[in-house]
């Protein structure tokens, strides 16, 4: 028995010393919490909260490096800075959509949601507080499948629903397979925050217990950018393809299911929202190949939803013509001219003199809310 117990204790303390060492071989080489981590490159999706944002995070994005952008999220996982306001003075307006909602490189205060908050505060006394869940790569399956899961926990008043061009696009079999939400949620790559507890004791505590959940980190990415490489070549021609089905061939009997596929969801959001007495706006933002009056792309994806939200009996914003009236290419997206030579065989030749990116300006988001807050008061949908 004493033999017995000996050997327990020496493998004990062993496996003490053992890992004694391994933490000290971490503080000397890795010595950073998870959570400073996850605020200076931060963007991940989480399972918690009321959006689907990591909470709490501050960070510099920079997928696009010409464009770097500051991203910072509430406890609840909104891309909002104040806590959402329950209390019964605050009219809540819930924002959903894709990055052109999120607000693609630009920072939390010039994205629309928060451009709205201000303008509606302005413009009348109600106290207004407008949460921004807007996710990159979301179509209106995954804003069905949020609001379902999570938005309607907001209380809002009313749900700004945003769309864009690809939205149809985004139907597509090998884009779903990756972009979906529940896709995008599971394969959260930043650790959960930890502050209770084992885990937030050793958090703060033990550069070994940081290094591992590090690592798991990493894993999980590269298990994200393996399904990418896997999934993104499966869509051949994208952009041709992309053009067709939005802009030159709507209503092409092979595109026809992906058109249908967003209005059966965007019916399912309508009545969803009506049972819970919520109003609904859908706002669509143009393509900017779309904003050039001559030789410009056409508004056939406008146009279909403009008959569709009339069937439906929702509130709908086209920000096509509203663009056109306000700026131009230049000043409303992140785009710069170009001297380069056009194919003028090319059906958006009209934008092939500029390059950059394609999401609005910090200017294209205060237009669009500007339009949003008219519209909202306009349809009464609002109390002022």
């Amino acid at each position: 028995m004493q033999s017995y117990c000996r050997s327990t204790a020496l493998v004990i303390l062993v496996t003490l010393g053992f890992l004694v060492g391994l933490e000290a071989l971490a503080r000397l080489l890795n010595w950073r919490s998870p959570q400073a981590e996850a605020v200076r490159d931060g963007f991940g999706y989480g399972l918690g909260g009321l959006g689907d944002l990591t909470p709490n995070l501050d960070s510099i994005e920079t997928l696009y490096p010409l464009r770097p952008y500051r991203l910072r999220t509430n406890d609840a996982g909104l891309r909002n800075v104040d806590p959402i306001d329950f209390s019964e003075e605050t009219v809540r307006v819930l924002a959903i959509g894709d990055s052109f909602m999120y607000g693609y490189y630009v920072h939390n205060e010039e994205a629309t949601p928060s451009r709205l908050e201000e303008v509606l505060n302005q413009r009348w006394e109600t106290r207004y507080q407008v949460l921004n869940a807007g996710v990159p790569g979301y179509t209106a399956a995954d804003m069905l499948d949020y609001l379902r899961d999570k938005g309607l926990r907001t209380k809002p008043r009313v749900v700004v629903m945003g769309f864009y061009t690809n939205d149809f696009f985004d139907y597509l079999p090998p884009m779903r397979e990756f972009f979906t939400r529940r896709t995008l949620l599971q394969a959260s790559v930043l650790p959960a925050a930890q502050t209770q507890g084992l885990g937030g004791w050793l958090s703060r505590h033990s550069a070994l217990y940081n290094s591992l959940l590090s690592l798991s980190g990493q894993l999980a990415q590269a298990r994200i950018q393996q399904e990418v490489n896997r999934v993104t070549p499966q869509v051949v021609g994208l952009e041709d393809t992309y053009r067709a089905l939005t802009f030159l061939q709507a209503d092409d009997p092979q595109y026809v299911p992906y058109y249908d596929a967003y209005a059966r969801d965007l019916r399912a959001i309508a009545e969803l929202l009506r049972q819970e007495g919520i109003a609904l706006l859908l706002v669509a933002w143009p393509d900017l190949a779309q904003l050039p009056p001559d030789n410009g792309m056409g508004d056939a994806p406008q146009r279909f939803l403009a008959r569709l939200t009339t069937e439906l009996g929702v509130a709908y914003l086209d920000l096509l013509p509203i663009y056109r009236q306000v700026g131009d290419v230049q000043s409303l997206y992140l785009m710069y001219y170009r001297d380069k030579l056009i194919d003028y065989g090319k059906p958006d030749f009209a934008t092939m003199a500029f390059w950059g990116d394609g999401h609005p300006s910090m200017y294209g988001h205060l237009m669009a809310a500007r339009a949003i807050a008219q519209r909202l008061s306009d349809a009464d949908l609002i109390p002022r």
